[in-house]
């Protein structure tokens, strides 16, 4: 178990996910052919019609932004601060220079903070997938304890997006992290079906075990991607684009490479998620197989790449600096 190439790769590549498929972010499949010719396999101009345009192909959206704000926080202080985190998730809120189309939820959220109030005094509720994207971080922070890594990721996400599916999707987000990185073994369909299991036991959610169990089902009958897109759907609800993901790296893990180009281009006929996909798939491929996943070019271009090299490294000195199990 190599650390230093696994962090960085999940690193790496949920911020790779994010700045590739936000350029196709809501582009139906037959748009997405006639603009580029075909599925994209690199950086591209964001297509006129999607959220992102405007932005460089290499730059990340806020997706990566909440995900860097939340590793910064747990460097500085060593630990899951969560006061911290909100300080620094208001410093980002008040300098709208630094925003890329947010999550209006995720607005909402830090806006009540500043306000001195929060959502969970308000009742303020969202089911979007962009709420659990940070859970990586937890996952990576605690990567030999997937249980720990849940009530972490549960914890630091319901504090923007609060819902009974974010609760559930974090904490699958932040174990699967966690078992990836310890190297479980997904070498075929029994193990990929136990992998599913294990993350079935920490979701709390019949709902979303319904979903899970679907993944497994495709999983069994060999499905490819348009008849899982068909089955689970790909929109920012987090029991789409979350399992989803799952099908989309479990489906092709012993092509992790071609697993991360699938989330990219999970668009379908209708558009969807694609940055969100993309991160989620990203982070999934770089916390099992190491940033070598990635073509080099796409690291060396990617909006700073070298930072995130460099948080890889401290979050490694960091715990190597604590007591584990604690």
């Amino acid at each position: 178990m190599d650390l230093q190439k696994k962090f960085t790769g999940a690193i790496i590549g949920s911020a790779l996910g994010d700045a590739i498929g936000k350029c196709v972010e809501d582009i139906t499949k037959y748009d997405v052919y006639e603009y580029y010719g075909g599925p994209i396999r690199g950086f591209v101009e964001p297509h006129p019609l999607s959220p992102s345009h405007g932005q460089a192909p290499e730059e990340t959206s806020d997706e990566t932004t909440v995900f860097r704000i939340l590793m910064e926080s747990i460097i500085n202080k060593k630990e899951i601060d969560i006061e911290d985190f909100i300080q620094r998730l208001i410093k980002w809120y008040e300098d709208e220079s630094f925003h890329r189309y947010p999550d209006p939820a995720l607005l909402t959220a830090v806006d009540l903070f500043v306000n001195g109030s929060s959502p969970a005094a308000e009742g303020l509720t969202s089911s979007s997938v962009e709420g659990i994207l940070r859970s990586v971080a937890v996952g990576l922070y605690h990567y030999d304890n997937p249980y720990l890594s849940a009530e972490g990721s549960r914890v630091v996400s319901l504090l923007t997006h609060r819902s009974e599916y974010i609760s559930a999707g974090a904490g699958v987000l932040g174990s699967a992290i966690s078992f990836l990185v310890s190297d479980i073994d997904i070498s075929d369909l029994d193990r990929k079906i136990n992998f599913i299991k294990k993350l079935k036991s920490v979701s709390e959610s019949d709902r979303l075990n319904k979903v899970l169990n679907k993944v497994s089902n495709l999983l069994l009958d060999m499905a490819d991607l348009d008849t899982a897109l068909l089955e689970i759907g790909n929109g920012t609800f987090v029991l789409e684009a979350l399992p989803l993901s799952l099908f989309i790296f479990l489906s092709k893990a012993n092509e992790p490479e071609e697993a991360f180009w699938d989330g990219i281009n999970s668009y379908g006929d209708f558009g969807g998620d694609t940055d969100s996909i993309g991160f989620l798939v990203g982070a999934l491929v770089g916390a099992k197989y190491g940033i070598d996943v990635f073509p080099p070019e796409l690291v060396d271009n990617l909006e700073n790449s070298g930072y995130y090299i460099n948080i890889a490294n401290k979050f490694i000195h960091i715990i190597k600096e604590s007591v584990r199990g604690g």
